[in-house]
């Protein structure tokens, strides 16, 4: 058995893996219910979006190395699901780093701000009908803009 971890450790690159793993900590942010994209394009950078199409992103960021993603991830899912399960897994230095860290906001379409707990909703669409708010789960429907 040892000889099958120390090849293990060999083919990651050495005796103990230099930081967490982007695969475990993915799937701790997907088992707390929490939406994110993360996408590329060659010598583009690597997009990572806090969020889904539905309901709206809440943050975006460009990293030039995947090494970069985890650190980022942990700040804006601090600061925007304070109370998630993956949240509350953070360190101290992170939760409070996070709350007055600043985001960049998504280039989307429409903007709306949930009326119930003040959270800002984006979306990819031009136009803004209905979502659900990702911070405090209230359907909300948005009126249109009115026409002078």
């Amino acid at each position: 058995m040892n000889e099958l971890e120390s090849e293990l450790n060999s083919l990651r690159g050495g005796g103990q893996a230099s930081g967490p793993d982007l695969a475990v900590e993915l799937q701790r942010i997907y088992d707390s219910e929490i939406n994110l994209r993360i996408g590329w394009f060659w010598d583009g950078g690597i997009e990572v979006r806090l969020g889904d199409e539905m309901n709206g992103y809440e943050a975006a960021e460009f990293f030039q190395s995947a090494a970069e993603i985890l650190p980022w991830l942990r700040d804006a899912i601090a600061h925007f699901y304070p109370k998630s399960e993956y949240a509350a897994s953070l360190d101290a230095d992170t939760l409070e780093r996070a709350r007055t860290r600043l985001f960049q906001t998504p280039s989307v379409g429409a903007r709306a701000v949930c009326p119930h707990c003040g959270t800002p909703h984006a979306s990819m669409m031009d136009e803004l009908f209905a979502f659900v708010c990702t911070h405090c789960g209230t359907s909300v429907t948005v009126d249109p803009p009115k026409v002078q």
